[in-house]
């Protein structure tokens, strides 16, 4: 039975980092083959694991099972013809699916990540695929090509890696930057070092050790992300780093000085070295140059807000932005939108405002449990975890005012993840034999 959980803990593990490789699974096909996968890994779930283990499972990422599940279901409603809850049944149907996919993901998750070792392993693995797409987006983007590699698409001058959308591989990245900085926390010795000599050969023990691992490749996402030009996505990055930082100096009792220099590199190092040569200037050219009069967005916004007070409960149905739309253009807008760019807006008008609202507050009980982790527990890959999910939630929120990364499924996935991380921070237990203390 061990050696099946092993399977099935992998096959979890390579679907994870599997996610953003498929045009970041934005496409029918992709996330058609995703939901193939997922359900045969449920599949065994359910005849490998014994019922124990699937209550304690639930009992643990309820916060985020019973919202998504209520989610879920809604999706469905709205999708029945009889209804009249719709404005097109077909595309509430197939984000129905899709509410579905994810509910099955969250569910697995819950089941196979059972211990902080595995929580370990996953987060890595996400910053793994990071990484990847980190050092792809840049070595395409430098070489200069037309088309993409793979999948033949048109490349811009700004990275976006195998997604499609550049943003969506900014918010990718953004989350995994989070995750790899809470986790390089996490990994530091916060033991108080005498003289900046014991000081230099811890700093030197890093650069043999698995730190240097997760170091090099928070330098290599900071590159990609600057060279995706994204204002948001690297806005959303900097305001967690701060915070993240802030909350470090404030919680942390015992402060050893590589934890100054850790982040004193990252604001220092990346943000003004690293970036500055892979052009940081253009994208603070791109913010200075940024206006509502060139923008379009605002209007899209104002246009959806007036469709909302029509169906301010119910919606026109989860995934009917496409449709529903058009017909309440002002005509302001002269380019298509098929999204909102705020998905705070885009949620409530498919979905209703009682929907999103829960959907709010699991995400802010996230936030609580991330940050009690962070503060209370004194198993420090746990608090390291929960410090890192904290601060992509916060990057997350930032980045859905402007922009819909929760549209792509790979970045919705991984949000969902870090959620779930969040949670687990604080209700996954500390084995006994490592410590006592929880």
């Amino acid at each position: 039975m061990l050696s099946f959980h092993k399977t099935l803990f992998f096959a979890f593990l390579l679907f994870v980092f599997w996610l953003p490789i498929p045009l970041g699974s934005n496409r029918p096909w992709a996330w058609s083959i995703n939901e193939i996968y997922v359900a045969f890994l449920l599949l065994g779930c359910l005849f490998l694991l014994p019922a124990a283990q699937w209550w304690l499972a639930i009992q643990r990422a309820k916060v985020i099972l019973i919202p998504v599940a209520l989610f879920t279901l809604w999706s469905w409603v709205q999708s029945w013809p009889s209804l009249g809850l719709s404005s097109d049944q077909v595309l509430a149907f197939i984000s129905a699916v899709k509410s579905l996919h994810y509910l099955q993901i969250c569910l697995v998750a819950a089941l196979l990540v059972d211990t902080p070792r595995k929580l370990k392993i996953l987060a890595t693995t996400m910053i793994a695929s990071g990484i990847c797409q980190a050092f792809y987006a840049g070595v395409i983007l430098l070489l200069e090509l037309q088309t993409s590699p793979f999948f033949s698409l048109p490349l811009s001058q700004r990275a976006s890696g195998s997604f499609v959308y550049h943003n969506h591989l900014a918010n990718f990245l953004m989350l995994n930057l989070c995750l790899g900085f809470g986790l390089l926390i996490a990994e530091l010795n916060h033991q108080t070092t005498q003289g900046w000599r014991e000081t230099l050969k811890k700093l030197l023990a890093i650069l043999l050790s698995d730190k240097a691992f997760i170091r090099l490749g928070l330098v290599i996402m900071v590159i990609a992300l600057v060279l995706t030009r994204s204002r948001m996505g690297n806005v959303a990055f900097f305001v967690a780093l701060s915070i993240g930082s802030l909350l470090i100096l404030l919680f942390y009792k015992t402060k050893p000085k590589s934890l100054y220099l850790l982040i004193v590199s990252l604001f220092i190092v990346d943000a003004l070295v690293v970036s500055n040569w892979f052009g940081l200037d253009k994208v603070r050219q791109r913010l200075a140059e940024t206006s509502l009069q060139n923008e379009s967005r605002d209007d899209v916004v104002r246009d959806a807000l007036h469709a909302i007070q029509e169906r301010p409960l119910t919606g026109f149905g989860n995934g009917t932005f496409y449709s529903t739309y058009p017909s309440y253009n002002q005509g302001k807008v002269v380019l298509f939108y098929d999204h909102a760019h705020n998905d705070y807006v885009q949620f409530t008008l498919e979905s209703g405002l009682i929907a999103t609202s829960v959907f709010g507050i699991m995400v802010l009980f996230c936030v609580w449990r991330a940050l009690s982790a962070f503060r209370n527990r004194t198993n420090k890959t746990m608090r390291g975890i929960g410090l890192g999910s904290l601060m992509a939630i916060i990057g997350m929120l930032l980045h859905m005012s402007v922009d819909f990364p929760l549209q792509a499924p790979a970045t919705a996935l991984y949000f969902l993840f870090c959620l779930l991380i969040a949670n687990w921070s604080m209700t996954l237990p500390t084995p006994k034999y490592r410590s006592s203390r929880t």
